[in-house]
Parts: C-alpha cells; structure tokens; sequence
C-alpha cells in the first residue's frame, strides 16, 4: 500500500474487570496485519506506547499514525517486569479518525501547507497525530462557529412539539440539526410514551438543507386518513389541544454525505452527498495556522531566528522573519487569516440564513 493512503487509525480497546487484570498484567500489546484478519501480526506497540492499565479505567484507545481502513488489530496483556502475556483478542479493524472524511492530511499538506518544509531540526518528519489534532481542531472550530454539523451525526430521538395549526399544514416540523442527511423513524408519542403512530416512510418528505419534514399520506388505506380531520390520530382527550409537548419523535441523522443506514429517508442532492468544497477549504486554511507556527518556529532551528557561519575569514548569515513577535511563515498566515474571515459571513449566511419553506 501507498504511504500517501496512511492514515491514522484509532482501535479502541475494552478491558472487563480490569482491576482483576491488573493483578497479573500492567500494559497492553497492539499487533497489527495489512494483508487481511488472518495475516500475519507484528507489534505496533513499543516500550513506550503500550498503553498502561490503570485501577478502574475500562477503555483505552491507541491510535496508529501509519494505519490504514483495511489494515486488521489485536492485542493481548503483558506484563512489563516478567515478560509475561496473555492470549489474543479477536482481529478487528480499527476506526478511521472521522474528520479526515473533510480533508485528508495528504491533500493539508499538498494544497495548504505547499512549499513548507514539514521536518524537524534532524530532518525527521512530523508526525501524521499532529497534522489529525489540528484538521480535528479546525472541524470542531467552524462547527461551532457556524452551529452546523459537519461530520455526519446521528440524532436518534429528538423531540417536536405539536401545534395544530402545524399538525394542520401536513405536519410541519422544523428539525433542530441541519441539513439533514437522512431520517430514520418518526412517531407520534402521547403524554405517558404511548406511541400513537409510527409513520410509513413513503409519507415522509423531506427538504434536506432547511431541516424541513413534512407528513403527506400516500395511497392506501392509511393514507385515505386525512391529517386535518381534528382528532385523526389524537384521541378525544387530547384533541381539542392547541399544543402538546414532545408529542413526535424523530430519529435522524444530519451533516454532509449519504446515510449510514440504507434504509433511511434521504432524497439525493449533488450539494449535500458530499462534504462541499467551500466547507473543505475554510477547514485547510484553519488546520494549516498550526503546522505553519510550527514550521516557522524551525526555520533556522527552534527559537532560532537567524545563524552565522564563519570559517577562515569567509561568513555567511541566515535570516528569516520569524521573531519574538512574527512567525516564519508569517505573511501566509496573514493572508489565510484574512481569507477565513471574509469568508465566514458568507458560509453564514448560506447555510444557516432564512431558508423555511411555508407548509
């Protein structure tokens, strides 16, 4: 395999009575195989790596910064002093960092980082966790700045209240995460989590970018019911009500790309399926400001901002424009600064402005 497919690969690790473990063994080997779950294994662990059990904690993660999706994991407890180990868990693949889906650290530093000696001051080059630390910074940052899912996320049973006026108008509900990749399920559910109605999903229609579901039956003996008929599917007790809180449920899942689940309610939009280029880019520009601090910094070695050579009468000098107060690669950093601000406004107004539709 390529190195340019690497990528960090996290494989989770569930320890059960790990207190009673712990009496025999105080670390854990991680083996991996690429050539499929019956390859064969060699540790990726090290001395230093091997993640340390400790009183009480059940889950410990490793990451592999060389992993790649197909690549296969297991791993067994040892015991540092005696050299004593345990036998293997079952082969599993491990999990691909989610927000290398946005940009990968092969196109980071291909479009964004371009030019930029990413080495250390011995030529080795930084490590693949970093340049994940700061795309998974950079991913958080503008979902939080934008209040928008990015990476696709499940939202498995948000509530809506009823209104009638609503329940009149075919069931308009505003979802509260968009836009919205696919919806999975949405039922009625009276005071007392009584499930009144698990709607067809041939009934459910959905406007995926302003987070818009709507209930229109379809042919059928269902669908001869009309929503409008006061009481169709609120029992007398309930049907004079103007307002009934919590009254549907809708499991969905929103962000950018195609459902998880085949199954689920999802119209194809060429925008939507995949993660947008606008998105993508902000993303690079703000995952690069990290790794350019960092490169600047080693310009002419860390803390360094210029060097002088001389040899027998001959000299030669080194400046750059790092500083106490500017970084090395400081005028792209300005520019990319720049660029990010002018185009937040308008990411704002595109996704998250007056997008409703009237029922």
């Amino acid at each position: 395999m390529s190195c340019e497919n690497l990528e960090p690969i996290t494989t989770t690790i569930v320890v059960d009575d790990v207190n009673v473990v712990m009496q025999t063994f105080d670390a854990i080997q991680v083996f991996r195989a690429i050539t499929g779950p019956t390859g064969a294994y060699n540790e990726v662990t090290e001395a230093g790596t091997r993640p340390r059990l400790e009183k009480d904690k059940t889950s410990y993660d490793f990451i592999d910064n060389n992993g790649a999706a197909d690549y296969y994991y297991k791993f067994r407890y040892y015991n540092t002093v005696s050299g004593a180990f345990d036998t293997f868990s079952d082969p599993e693949r491990g999990t691909p960092e989610p927000a290398l889906q946005v940009i990968s650290i092969q196109e980071l530093k291909d479009i964004y980082l371009f030019g930029v000696d990413l080495t250390n001051d011995q030529g080795v080059p930084y490590s693949n966790a970093m340049f994940v630390w700061y795309i998974k910074a950079a991913v958080d940052w503008i979902e939080k700045r934008l209040d928008l899912p990015i990476l696709p996320r499940i939202y498995p049973d948000e509530r809506q209240d009823y209104y009638k006026y609503d329940y009149n108008k075919y069931i308009w509900l505003k979802l509260n995460h968009y836009p919205v990749i696919g919806v999975n399920e949405v039922k009625l559910v009276l005071p007392g989590e009584q499930v009144v109605k698990v709607f067809e999903k041939d009934w459910l229609h959905i406007q995926r970018a302003e987070g818009q579901l709507q209930m229109v039956p379809g042919t059928g003996t269902a669908g001869t019911i009309l929503l409008g008929a006061s009481g169709a599917w609120i029992p007398l007790i309930y049907g004079a009500n103007k307002f009934i809180p919590d009254a549907f449920r809708v499991s969905y899942e929103a962000g950018f790309g195609r459902p998880r689940d085949p199954n689920a309610v999802s119209p194809r939009d060429p925008e939507l399926d995949q993660f947008p280029p606008d998105i993508k880019h902000i993303v690079g520009m703000i995952a690069s400001l990290g790794p350019f601090n960092v490169a600047g910094d080693m310009i002419a070695g860390a803390g360094i901002a210029s060097s002088s050579i001389g040899i027998d009468g001959l000299s030669q000098s080194v400046s750059t424009t790092a500083s106490a107060t500017n970084a090395g690669y400081g005028a792209r950093i300005i520019q990319y600064q720049k660029d990010i601000k002018d185009q937040l406004p308008h990411l704002l107004r595109y996704y998250k402005g007056p997008r409703l539709t009237v029922g």
